[in-house]
């Protein structure tokens, strides 16, 4: 497969394009962070202080970073706190954290109609399109809710997460004959499956992350109304993740970096192909978020 590589120290024009960068929206799971959701480790889980360090100096740098993931207010907010940043977009842009410490934030549903007057969450508002128990009763032992790291099943506001391994095709059609205006998506393949679980899936199968969500609503959509509300110059953003979900981003911001373990996915290929403003990072997981950053860093001298 064709692609370009992220080169440890950019030179020319590349170099040019990173020294802009100010803001970078990241993926959480399988980009940011190592398996176990740990800050500590590398990729093959090895002890190690790159990740903060890292995110150390791009703080001095000036560069913001700002976590753009499927995950959920409390577990994002958890997540930011932890690791001193300011804001974050939550379950695939659809919880816009603008400023933590004014707890400015609102919800974007995309082109699903939502008014904050009626009383309910976007989340209740899908709930009740009956939709939810059609998914359960199709696919037993294959699907359920997404155990939101012991914060509880269900937990979302905006987005419904599940897990398990359906046929995309199928569980589209599903939404197509309901007539809710909602959406199906691919947040990437589960590195572990928390406990409790009803899954049983065959062997060998992994199982992936999904979330039904506000038509129209991803995370490339979710950041462009952030810079929007937050008054950011689309020349200094980037973006960085590994899944199809995370694709979408790079549509909004001026650089992307696809971590290695994404070349994996079935659908990079096209989207390199399409997307001259995208770079493969040496590295996987944690270790290519690093290098991404680092070749930013290396970019203003």
């Amino acid at each position: 497969m064709p692609h370009t590589v992220l080169p440890d120290v950019p030179t020319g024009e590349l170099r040019e394009r990173l020294a802009r960068i100010r803001y970078v929206f990241t993926d959480l799971d399988g980009t940011m962070l190592a398996p176990g959701s740990c800050a500590l480790s590398d990729a093959v889980g090895n002890p190690s202080l790159d990740l903060v360090s890292t995110l150390v100096d791009l703080k001095r740098a000036g560069i913001e970073v700002i976590p753009c993931s499927g995950r959920n207010r409390s577990m994002l907010h958890e997540d930011s706190r932890v690791f001193g940043l300011n804001s974050y977009i939550g379950e695939m842009g659809g919880l816009l954290m603008l400023d933590r410490g004014e707890s400015r934030w609102e919800y974007f549903c995309a082109d699903m109609p939502f008014n904050p007057i009626w009383g309910y969450s976007p989340h209740e508002c899908i709930e009740a399109t009956g939709i939810l128990e059609e998914f359960s009763n199709r696919w037993p032992g294959l699907l359920e809710y997404h155990n939101d790291m012991s914060t509880g099943y269900k937990h979302r506001e905006v987005t419904v997460g599940l897990r398990g391994e359906i046929p995309d095709e199928e569980a589209r059609d599903i939404i197509r004959r309901s007539g809710a205006e909602l959406d199906w998506g691919d947040n990437g393949f589960l590195n572990y499956i928390s406990a409790p679980t009803t899954l049983k899936l065959p062997e060998g199968v992994k199982g992936r992350a999904f979330n039904i969500m506000p038509r129209g609503l991803n995370k490339g959509r979710g950041i462009e109304r952030f810079c929007e509300l937050r008054d950011i110059d689309l020349s200094e953003t980037a973006a960085i993740g590994d899944a199809t979900s995370d694709f979408l981003m790079a549509d909004y911001v001026d650089t992307f970096f696809l971590v290695e373990n994404g070349l994996k996915n079935p659908t990079a290929e096209d989207f390199l192909s399409t997307h001259d403003n995208a770079f493969v990072t040496r590295g996987r997981i944690v270790d290519g978020w690093v290098q991404a950053m680092r070749c930013v860093l290396a970019a203003r001298g």
